[in-house]
């Protein structure tokens, strides 16, 4: 096996690894992050899974996913161009593994002052660019936002327009209405009120 195919196969395995990562800690799930007053909820459909990577490919968003669960994606469906590099994606594969870090960790959320996405989240080692839920026509479809893009050290936080650490994450499965489980909390803050109709029985009870 030459070099080329040496490399293409080791992307190729950690695309696998990082599927399994995202079906088991991601894809179904939304979270809902909330800083003072204000919140916002992320879900992880897996047809954005591949543009995570920071590869290109022959075959579907979609497909490629599942190709990837599967492990019977193949070395020759990736391909790079100007957009997707060997190596931006070697720099991001291993962040998409460590990606539920960002659901369940202190986070700092950012606004962006350019037009690639409009908020993210990020821990200082990578960033998740998140993106209004649209329609192909451009109309809002729900308040969720979609993973857009991931930045590796893009320093986000020194060139965001405003910046805030998050106070609490909670996550729920996409196909039920309450959040029922929190995945992180300041221990010296309160949830504010206007979230409390998102939460179940039991965590209002808990928390209020």
């Amino acid at each position: 096996m030459d070099t080329k195919n040496i490399k293409d196969e080791q992307i190729r395995k950690q695309i696998i690894t990082a599927s399994e990562v995202y079906r088991d800690k991601l894809a179904g799930r939304v979270f809902l992050y909330v800083y003072g007053e204000s919140y916002f909820e992320v879900v992880f459909p897996t047809d954005r899974f591949r543009h995570l990577t920071g590869v290109n490919s022959s075959i579907s968003a979609q497909e490629f996913y599942d190709k990837a669960k599967s492990s019977m994606l193949s070395a020759g469906q990736i391909f790079y161009d100007r957009e997707h590099t060997y190596r931006g994606a070697k720099r991001k594969l291993p962040c998409l593994t460590m990606l539920p870090a960002l659901t369940n960790n202190v986070v700092c959320v950012v606004k962006t002052v350019t037009l690639t996405y409009k908020i993210g989240v990020t821990n200082l080692d990578f960033t998740i660019g998140l993106s209004e839920n649209l329609d192909l026509e451009g109309n809002k479809i729900n308040d969720w936002f979609l993973p857009r893009t991931l930045r590796v050290k893009d320093k986000a936080i020194e060139s965001s327009a405003d910046a805030e650490f998050i106070d609490f994450i909670f996550f729920k499965d996409a196909s039920v209405d309450k959040y029922s489980t929190m995945t992180y909390a300041d221990k010296d803050k309160k949830p504010p009120l206007v979230i409390k109709d998102f939460l179940s029985d039991d965590l209002v009870k808990y928390l209020y």
